[in-house]
């Protein structure tokens, strides 16, 4: 009996996705390095009418994160507010509050696990580990922040926002 390859297993947040974005599809992937060392591998996912270059918050999407290292979720949620502070994306008193919540979302993590932020306008941005939802965080403010971390130009990491980006840019 032949055993498939384990990449056969792998975690695909495609179907994941297109639950709550019909018609997603993944618009490009890439990796983030820092100092040499692989942190973790991304893919964002854009509905049909791909991402809006006027306003980040407009339209349906996801960003896909699977991990290359372990951490914890406490230091997720702080560096994701360190680099919300960085962009200036909204004031410190809301990256504070912003930072509570994924805190008491994001779990520990180890290598090879997802988590999956899913956006729809309106309706807020829905995480996931795996294939388990973890916790919402309503508003389109929270969203244009968040992943603004990915895609804003003014991004730490260029070279994944252009990997991100690289089927097509904001329309």
């Amino acid at each position: 009996m032949l055993v498939p390859p384990l990449q056969a297993f792998a975690f695909d947040a495609t179907a994941l996705v297109r639950q709550t974005i019909p018609q997603a599809r993944m618009q490009g992937e890439g990796e983030l390095r820092m100092y040499g060392l692989h942190i973790y591998d991304a893919k964002l996912f854009v509905g049909p009418a791909g991402l809006s270059s006027k306003e980040l918050a407009a339209r349906p999407l996801a960003v896909d994160v699977e991990y290359a290292r372990a951490f914890k979720g406490t230091s997720i949620a702080k560096r994701g507010r360190e680099e919300m502070d960085g962009l200036k994306v909204a004031s410190r008193e809301q990256t504070a509050q912003w930072q509570q919540q994924m805190e008491d979302i994001f779990p520990d993590v180890q290598p090879g696990d997802h988590v999956i932020g899913v956006f729809v306008p309106e309706r807020g941005t829905t995480f996931y580990a795996g294939d388990k939802v973890i916790g919402l965080i309503p508003g389109d403010d929270f969203a244009r922040a968040f992943f603004a971390i990915w895609l804003d130009p003014r991004t730490s990491a260029p070279g994944l926002r252009n990997q991100l980006l690289a089927n097509g840019a904001a329309q």
